[in-house]
This record gives C-alpha cells, sequence and structure tokens, in this order.
C-alpha cells in the first residue's frame, strides 16, 4: 500500500478508529507492469517474457506470440499489441509531393518544383533506416491516456501510477485539502486526472507527468470565483532581458517551480471530489480545498497574489510595464526575475548573486534549479564563449516539417516571391472545403515569426488574411514559407557584448497594399544593442487616404510600443533619454512635429495625433531615414532578396 494512501486516509475526521488502511479507502488500483520491449539486434522488437521471439524485419507481419497475460495479481487482460516496422510508403509520398505541386502551380508562377535525381543508398543503408524507425516508433508507443482506466490499463501503466503517487504526495504535503462531509446544498466540484509525457528538446522523454485537475467550468462566477486575471511575460520582455545580459556579461539561469498553482490561498469555500483510483470507502467523503488546485478558475490569479507576495519579501518587485518581469536593485546590482506560470528565469552580475536569489527563491518555493539557461517557452537559448546569447527554434521547425513530411524538401531564398499581395478573391477560384490543415500551418509559423523570426513577419501578416476562405493558392504560399524555413532553420537572433547600450526604432508602411480591402500595412521593429527585441506588420484598421496618412498610422502604432519599450528598459537600467524613432516619411514626419491642419489631413482620427503629443514632450523623437536604410521595409512588403537579405543582417538574425 503506498504511503500516499496511508496520508490520504489518516486526513479524516473519524481516524479514531482502528481498521486496517485498505479498508478504509479500498483497494489501490491493480497496475500490470507492461511487458519490457527491448531493442534486438537487426531493429526488431523483443518481448521480456520469451528473449528472441516476435523478432521482426522492417516488413514483417504482425505477432503477439511473445508477450505474457495475466501479468498482474489478479489476472490482468492479455497485452494484444502488435509491433510493425514498415517501409516508407513511396506511393503516399508521390502522391502527397503531386498535390503540393498542383498547390505550388496556383500561386501564379511563384513557387516551382525542381527536378531531384536518385541517388545511390550507401552499403547497409537499411541499418540506419531501420534505427530511426525504431526511433520514431518508440516515440509514437509514449500515448499520452486520455482518461485514468486508459493510464492503469496502458502498456506505461507503472510509469503512470509512479506519477499519480507523486502528485498526490505533493498535495498532501502541500496541505491542498482536507476530507470531510461537505455541507447540505455544496456544490462539489468533479475532478480528473491529466497526462502528459515531457520531452527533451532533442525528442526523448524526459518524465512521465500526472496532473489532478478540477473541472472549473463547473464554478459559478461571484460565488465560487471572483478576479481571475494574471499576467503571462511578454516575448519582448524576454527578448529585452536577453539583450541586456548579453551587453553586460550578465548570468542567466532557469527555475521551475513544482506544482506552481498549490501555492494559492483560497479565500472562497470549494468542495471538491476525491481523486480518481484514491478514493475511500466512507460514503459521502469530499476535499474541502484549501488551496488552489490546477484546473480551477481562478488558480492562476491565486499562484500570482501569492508570488507577488512572497517574492517582496526578499526584494523583488514587478515591473510597472511587465508586471511578469520582476526587479530588485541593490548595492551589488540589478537583479531580473522573469515568470511565465512556473518558469523563470533570474539574471544577475555574478553567480554568487545568482546563487544568492536561487536560494531566496528556492526557501520561498519547490523549485527545480535547472542551471544556466537552455531551453525557455519552446525556445533554445545557448550562450558563446565570446558572451553573446543566441536565441533560436530550430528543434522547432525540425519538428514541423518532420509534421508536414518536408524535412528534405528543396529550400527557397525568400519566404515569399517579390511583389506578392493579396489580390481579390475570384468566383472562379477553388476554394478549400476543410481550412484545419492550413491553420494549423499557420499557427505554427506564426509562433516561429513572433519569438524568433521577424523575417517571417509580413508573410504571416499575409496569410493569415485567408483564414476564413481558403484557396489553393494560399496553401501554396503557406508551404513556400514552410520551404524558406527549411533553408534557415539554423537562423536565430544573436545578442552581441556591448560596451554601450542603444534603443532605436524604424516605422514603415506601405499603401493600399490588401488589394480586396484597399488597407495599408503597418511595419515596425524596435532594437536593443542592435537585435530586434519588439517587431510587428499588420493590416491598418482604417483606408489611409494618402501614402502620408499611411505612415502616419504606422507611425502611431509604433509610438505605443516605444513608450512600453522605453519604460521596460528603463526598470532593466538601460539609461535613454528618449526613444528614437526613424521614418522614411517626411510628410509623416511634419505631421508628427507640428499641429498640422490642411484638407488632405484634417480627417485623421485625434488616436494617431498621440505622435505629437510625445514629440512634444520630448519622449519620442522622429529621425528621418532613406528608404534604403529602412529595416521595417521587409515588414511590408515582399522585398527582392538583395535588400531582403540585408534588412533579415539589421534585425540581428544570423545563423546559430
Amino acid at each position: 500500500m503506498p504511503q500516499t494512501r496511508r496520508k490520504l486516509s489518516s486526513m479524516r475526521e473519524d481516524d479514531d478508529t482502528d481498521t486496517d488502511t485498505d479498508t478504509e479507502m479500498g483497494e489501490l488500483r491493480s497496475r500490470a507492469p507492461p511487458p519490457v520491449v527491448s531493442n534486438g539486434g537487426g531493429g526488431g522488437l523483443t518481448s521480456s517474457a520469451e528473449p528472441g521471439s516476435n523478432r521482426m524485419g522492417p516488413s514483417a507481419a504482425p505477432s503477439t506470440s511473445g508477450v505474457t497475460a495475466g501479468a498482474g495479481p489478479s489476472g490482468s487482460q492479455p497485452d494484444t499489441r502488435s509491433w510493425m516496422y514498415t517501409e516508407d510508403n513511396n506511393d503516399d509520398e508521390e502522391e502527397e509531393d503531386m498535390e503540393m505541386d498542383e498547390s505550388l502551380d496556383e500561386d501564379e508562377g511563384f513557387v516551382r518544383r525542381y527536378p531531384v535525381r536518385d541517388r545511390k543508398r550507401p552499403c547497409e543503408w537499411w541499418r540506419n533506416k531501420r534505427a530511426v524507425s525504431q526511433r520514431v516508433n518508440i516515440a509514437i508507443r509514449k500515448k499520452e491516456p486520455a482518461t485514468y482506466e486508459e493510464a492503469v490499463r496502458g502498456p506505461q501503466s507503472h510509469e503512470w501510477g509512479k506519477a499519480m503517487d507523486a502528485e498526490i504526495e505533493a498535495q498532501l504535503a502541500n496541505g491542498t485539502w482536507e476530507l470531510g462531509v461537505p455541507p447540505k446544498g455544496a456544490k462539489v466540484l468533479p475532478c480528473r486526472w491529466v497526462y502528459k509525457v515531457k520531452t527533451n528538446p532533442d525528442g526523448s522523454v524526459d518524465r512521465f507527468k500526472a496532473r489532478l485537475v478540477a473541472k472549473g467550468f463547473t464554478q459559478r462566477e461571484g460565488v465560487d470565483y471572483g478576479e481571475l486575471f494574471a499576467p503571462t511575460s511578454q516575448a519582448s520582455s524576454f527578448r529585452a532581458l536577453l539583450a541586456v545580459a548579453a551587453a553586460r556579461g550578465l548570468q542567466v539561469h532557469q527555475l521551475d517551480v513544482a506544482t506552481a498553482f498549490l501555492n494559492g490561498e483560497l479565500k472562497e469555500e470549494i468542495w471538491m471530489k476525491e481523486p480518481p483510483g484514491y478514493e475511500s470507502k466512507t460514503p459521502g467523503m469530499a476535499c474541502r480545498l484549501l488551496r488552489s488546485i490546477y484546473g480551477l478558475r481562478q488558480a492562476s490569479r491565486c499562484w500570482y497574489d501569492k508570488l507577488c507576495t512572497k517574492f517582496a519579501e526578499i526584494g523583488l518587485f514587478p515591473s510597472k510595464s511587465d508586471p511578469a518581469m520582476f526587479v530588485k536593485v541593490d548595492e551589488k546590482g540589478v537583479i531580473l526575475a522573469l515568470v511565465h506560470v512556473d518558469d523563470m528565469c533570474v539574471a544577475a552580475k555574478t553567480q554568487e548573486m545568482v546563487n544568492r536569489i536561487k536560494g531566496a527563491i528556492g526557501g520561498l518555493f519547490k523549485v527545480r534549479d535547472l542551471g544556466e539557461i537552455k531551453v525557455f517557452l519552446g525556445m533554445e537559448v545557448t550562450r558563446r564563449e565570446n558572451g553573446d546569447i543566441t536565441l533560436s527554434q530550430a528543434s522547432y521547425v525540425e519538428r514541423i516539417l518532420s509534421a508536414h513530411g518536408l524535412g528534405d524538401v528543396k529550400p527557397r531564398v525568400l519566404p515569399m516571391a517579390v511583389g506578392t499581395r493579396v489580390t481579390p478573391a475570384k468566383e472562379d477560384v477553388e476554394v478549400l472545403e476543410d481550412p484545419t490543415a492550413y491553420r494549423a500551418l499557420v499557427g505554427e509559423l506564426n509562433y516561429l515569426a513572433v519569438s524568433t523570426r521577424p523575417d517571417l513577419a509580413f508573410a504571416l501578416s499575409v496569410l493569415s488574411r485567408y483564414m476564413a476562405k481558403l484557396t489553393k493558392a494560399a496553401m501554396g504560399m503557406a508551404k513556400g514559407v514552410l520551404r524558406y524555413v527549411a533553408g534557415t532553420r539554423n537562423l536565430g537572433l544573436v545578442f552581441r557584448r556591448r560596451l554601450s547600450e542603444v534603443i532605436d526604432g524604424y516605422s514603415d508602411s506601405d499603401w493600399a497594399g490588401d488589394m480586396n480591402t484597399r488597407r495599408s500595412t503597418t511595419g515596425y521593429i524596435f532594437r536593443v544593442n542592435g537585435t530586434a527585441v519588439s517587431w510587428s506588420s499588420q493590416l491598418q484598421r482604417t483606408v489611409a487616404a494618402s501614402s502620408e496618412e499611411a505612415e502616419y498610422q504606422a507611425l502611431s502604432a509604433a509610438v505605443r510600443e516605444a513608450l512600453w519599450l522605453s519604460k521596460l528598459c528603463e526598470d532593466l537600467g538601460v539609461e535613454e533619454s528618449q526613444m528614437r524613432i526613424q521614418v522614411d516619411s517626411q510628410g509623416a514626419m511634419n505631421l508628427g512635429n507640428n499641429p498640422i491642419t490642411s484638407p488632405r489631413s484634417k480627417h485623421i482620427d485625434v488616436q494617431h495625433h498621440l505622435v505629437r503629443e510625445r514629440v512634444a514632450s520630448g519622449e519620442v523623437a522622429l529621425q528621418y531615414c532613406c528608404t534604403e536604410k529602412m529595416v521595417a521595409d521587409v515588414l511590408t512588403k515582399a522585398l527582392p532578396e538583395a535588400k531582403f537579405m540585408w534588412c533579415r543582417r539589421e534585425m540581428g538574425l544570423d545563423l546559430v
């Protein structure tokens, strides 16, 4: 009987009885250990019940002869799993390539198919191919169960059982609930288990995670919860932190808070059913929650409130620009801590300061010290020997390409052909009925564009306009962007070591580039110490009557971002008296520097005149920049190769 069951049983109010724990709590779930699968010679699979049996080649038929039945004490059902390796289906690949070619042909000639000659395979090529197939199939076997019953009856029942025991132990040690009989009329929330296989960046299994969650969708507003909002860190804040850390040579480390949401304290009286598999046999018992738990509507708010309270005890206070960025200033320097739910990264000048702040946080919460930062929110961070810090998503790109079967596709030099525009949809254009695959691909690429790849921002802005009415041409453009990503998978932002720190920005716009709406595209980018930390490519909300007005609208959006970024950098210790924004339109600069009212500009919405106010106050300075040196040009239109590559370098993108 696991210790967690005895702990859960001892929490009952009538624990004076001398009844055996098994009788009080009921039998713990019966789990049969799964058959151990090992890697046999020649790439086959061997069951632990009969070593050497059930060995299969790459195209062998399914077999269950080597699997034992009734491994558990109560006689579990036979394990009828089948293992089969097959060669790649060339017919499917050819059909998929043909479909891709057809979609690319619809892209108005932007993409062409390149012939690939057959290559002679090296000797014993099948050994490597079979080994790869094994790793793929082993990864596929780590299927995450959807229910408790699937977890205890599946092939990884032993691992999931240990994960659930660990979760219950954490709940009990935390004092999350106490057993009792809910009052009459009280609402008792149901709960369930959620299972997740945690993987390393290379795709290997790190650990099995089981999490007990309440079904908070049954809660009642005003009765079971109040305020819900809880902030999460901005990607721009994380990039700004890395830019400052690289320039000053700060040490950046990472922490993970174990069971973070269990630290929040509840103000409401909430009852929850007992966890599946850990129920008491005493009828009518339930868990009265003393702390927040995953799944509650207010869990994230409770955790953030607790975090702010505890961080204040050690001198860490939230930034006014980003409440998820905590700053501490003392005689030894600045300490920064960025929090995204339960993931934290801390930065300080010396290793001694980092260890001190990590120890202080460890005294407040149960944390895992992950050492120097490597992966944060799916972004890979690397520190070079010269002190530069790189930020990339090469592993994420590999997963996208593999998911779409384009791992070996011929790459493109540009994400979109020069002059690509959103054209009006014609009545005779074929519209795809199911846009699910397209939306998934655009979503995957968009995470790249907003995290580490500003060179993809304009392309994703264009692709996002086809979400409602998808055409084959749009799918062809999306796959064209994917081909560009395939050729630049190792591209990332490089934050460099610098003696001086500087912030600058660029604002640009096209004019009436969207042929459907005749609206213009705003593009702006801000750099800290020469590398992009904030950027945007977005369709303007109103039609601009002139290119001057379009540039002025773009400048309005850039100024708003500049005001936020300057305050954030001030909290990070970057001294900048005013934010300089480069503009390539003299007319837009005149509108921003002077209260001009003319027949061509008097209709401009008052919200855009924020530019004038901030320029007059000295918070923002506008500087003219010729179009050839406009970095934000890449965010408003599809550029020729030479200009595109120049803009890419100016944004701080390089091979990592």
